[in-house]
């Protein structure tokens, strides 16, 4: 019998979305010791956002990360297209 491998705390996945010159937000879906949870991170103003969720696994943490982000991007109405997530694996 195999031993199961877990993943590690702060393993996880990290898309940059960068528009125009003033919008750059740092999307993380990261496993912790009590599971996954997905954060957003401003690189421009250097702040987390308060708002983290927990979620049921690694792939519904980066989709409730993404819809979040949207959601925010379309409540200040900007007008250029959002951008392709392009997620990396991090830890």
């Amino acid at each position: 019998m195999s031993a199961i491998a877990f993943p590690r705390e702060g393993q996880g996945f990290r898309a940059d979305v960068k528009i125009g010159d003033d919008i750059h937000l740092v999307l993380m879906a990261t496993h912790t010791a009590v599971g996954p949870v997905m954060g957003i991170y401003d690189a421009k103003l250097k702040k987390w956002w308060r708002e983290r969720e927990w979620a049921e696994d690694i792939e519904d943490a980066k989709q409730k990360a993404e819809a979040r982000a949207r959601r925010w991007y379309a409540a200040v109405g900007r007008r250029d297209p959002f951008p392709a997530i392009d997620w990396h694996a991090t830890g």
